[in-house]
């Protein structure tokens, strides 16, 4: 069974270029998890957990590729499994859990803004955005009601791989092993908000992508020399 990693915040694929260009490592895009299926070819695959979430739409996006592919597919949260994360997951046919993983099923959030008719446009905007993502949960064979569900995300609340298999069925295994011991710390910096794009790291990553063109010709100038030089 073939292994791919989904480590990180789920980000856009555009927004994943730019902010690798910047220099941050711990993110995945659908284009990551596409290629990798692509390399598996059919074979069973395990999708190894560890995020945050991000981007509804590009979790949503990688939760289709995991349905669609042609074979065995398991979710297995390793660290974080949250948020879009957890739609992700909802996308394989088995979802497994490492014991000590903190698990997070929330209501979605927006930053936009605007006047009160916006506000309440986006107000009825995540209630629908909610009721789609529980849709992927109550897809899940032996998940709990939906009623109990919409408690659950209201509360907004980490809770663990037992309470998410016994109380709510949103996994189906917890795997044996040792439970690892709590790191307050971490979880209070890790459960922060999510990266800023800014305007200069978009204005850096355009005027990176403007140079390419003439980088490649300096470089295939420098590859011609080095050539001529070696028929001396």
């Amino acid at each position: 069974m073939r292994e791919i990693a989904l480590k990180g915040d789920i980000w856009n694929n555009d927004d994943a270029d730019i902010l690798r260009f910047c220099g941050w490592r711990d993110i995945v895009c659908p284009l990551d998890i596409e290629k990798e299926l692509s390399i598996a070819d059919g074979d069973d695959v395990t999708i190894l957990i560890n995020s945050r979430g991000g981007d509804m739409m590009s979790g949503n996006e990688i939760k289709a590729m995991l349905r669609n592919y042609g074979g065995k597919t398991i979710a297995r949260y390793m660290g974080y499994g949250a948020s879009s994360a957890t739609l992700v997951a909802a996308g394989c046919q088995i979802i497994q859990s490492e014991p000590g993983a903190l698990l997070c099923y929330h209501n979605p959030s927006s930053d936009n803004g605007g006047d009160y008719q916006s506000h309440q446009n986006i107000a009825e905007s995540l209630q629908n955005a909610r009721d789609c993502a529980l849709e992927s949960y109550l897809a899940h064979p032996g998940c709990a009601s939906r009623e109990k569900l919409i408690e659950l995300m209201d509360k907004d609340i980490f809770i663990s791989p037992t309470k998410a298999k016994d109380e709510y069925g949103l996994i189906d295994e917890i795997l044996p092993g040792i439970v690892p011991e709590s790191d307050t710390g971490t979880l209070v910096a890790a459960a922060g908000p999510r990266l800023l794009i800014t305007a200069d790291m978009r204005k850096r990553y355009a005027d990176h992508k403007a140079e390419e063109p003439q980088d490649q010709l300096k470089a295939r100038r420098a590859l011609s020399r080095i050539r001529s030089l070696a028929s001396y």
